[in-house]
């Protein structure tokens, strides 16, 4: 079956045969941005899909410029085609600065982006759209909406019923349906986000600063999968009941290969590190949803490559991301931390660096000398890092 191309309003659309499978899909995708100008190493376009499968609620916080827009703009699309189930909204009213009403206008926004939002989970909860995919997208929120569009869901999710959104209360109680995304682009990525509900619900991936570059055409080609929803949602994997389950019936799969992410817990929590109770089972079910149903590595067909570079996201954005503070103060811990991730997991070792060149600019803007030397990512580790 040949791709046939339909003419849309911004862009050019490429529909994509039936049988594709997930990891078609993903290499679809991959093309597609990048075609579309966004300079960055694919892994962490896979990342966002992955972060996606994995939790109800998803952020990617990183530099305004850094074009994760561009991404989300791309698979959304893909996942969710149709307009109405596909709802970009302006997250905070930026544009009402300087009117003289900006807290008229930014409420306004408010019970805007609420009522689409709850339009959107009644669709999605109806028996007959159980087989569709619905998603909001929340374009450049501020701490308002972290607070009340994803901590205070957070809370909630947890408890497994929705009762109010930002603006107004539920007269009942409802479930969240397992077919609906919520995800919020931020310019901003605190070091530590010690929120214990929103890393809970939510996947926070900081995003890498990278260039837009001019579009390899004129009229990026946008793709359009019709088994995208089924493969994402039946493939999509919250608990870690079912992580545990998928990951063993992995071919090759031997537990100690998970090794790395209890080392690091271990390392957090014993320098106080604020981690959620959560946090080790978040990380299983992200690697997880690293393969497909098949048992295909979405990062990489070679296993231990695909497990690898799994690894290395869940231990930053699961552990890490939430221990920043730790991190921070602590030159010890990033010492220990940098002698097993450095060499293995490059991604994981560059978070340890921006957090430490974070701190190292604090103790410089108060006018201190940093009391330790920093400890560089690529020092050599005072023990041996970890093979798979």
């Amino acid at each position: 079956m040949d791709a046939t191309l339909i003419a849309g309003p911004v862009s050019a659309t490429r529909l994509v045969p039936h049988h594709s499978s997930e990891t078609e899909m993903i290499a679809h995708l991959v093309s597609a941005v990048v075609q579309a100008g966004l300079d960055v190493d694919p892994a962490w376009i896979v990342n966002c899909y992955v972060g996606l499968k994995s939790r109800p609620l998803t952020i990617l916080a990183g530099p305004q410029c850094s074009a994760q827009e561009l991404l989300v703009a791309t698979l959304t699309r893909m996942l969710a085609h149709d307009a109405w189930r596909n709802q970009m909204m302006l997250g905070h009213a930026w544009w009402a600065e300087g009117t003289g009403n900006a807290a008229l206008f930014t409420e306004a926004q408010e019970r805007l982006n609420s009522s689409k939002i709850l339009a959107l989970i009644e669709q999605a909860s109806l028996p007959e759209n159980s087989n569709h995919l619905y998603i909001g997208w929340l374009k450049r929120i501020g701490p308002a909406e972290l607070a009340g569009f994803f901590s205070e869901l957070a809370f909630q999710l947890q408890h497994k019923r929705l009762m109010r959104l930002p603006s107004f209360h539920l007269t009942e109680a409802i479930a969240w349906p397992p077919n609906f995304s919520l995800i919020g682009t931020i310019d901003t990525l605190p070091v530590g986000w010690s929120d214990g509900h929103l890393l809970s619900e939510t996947m926070i991936i900081p995003w890498p600063p990278g260039e837009v570059r001019p579009p390899a055409s004129r009229r990026p080609v946008a793709p359009i999968i019709p088994a995208a929803e089924q493969l994402f949602l039946c493939s999509s994997i919250r608990t870690e009941e079912a992580a545990f389950d998928k990951l063993h019936r992995l071919h090759g799969w031997r537990p100690q290969r998970m090794w790395p992410l209890v080392v690091v817990e271990d390392q957090l929590r014993r320098h106080q590190a604020m981690l959620p109770d959560c946090a080790l089972g978040e990380a299983m079910i992200y690697v997880a949803n690293a393969w497909s149903l098949d048992g295909e590595g979405l990062f990489d067909p070679l296993p231990a490559r695909n497990l690898t570079i799994a690894l290395d996201f869940a231990i930053t954005q699961s552990l890490l991301l939430p221990a920043g503070e730790a991190i921070r103060d602590s030159a010890a811990l990033r010492t220990r931390l940098a002698g097993v991730l450095s060499g293995q997991f490059p991604r994981s070792a560059a978070f340890l660096w921006t957090v430490q060149h974070a701190q190292a600019e604090e103790a410089t803007e108060h006018g201190q000398t940093p009391r330790t030397r920093p400890v560089a990512v690529d020092e050599r580790p005072r023990h041996r890092p970890f093979r798979l």
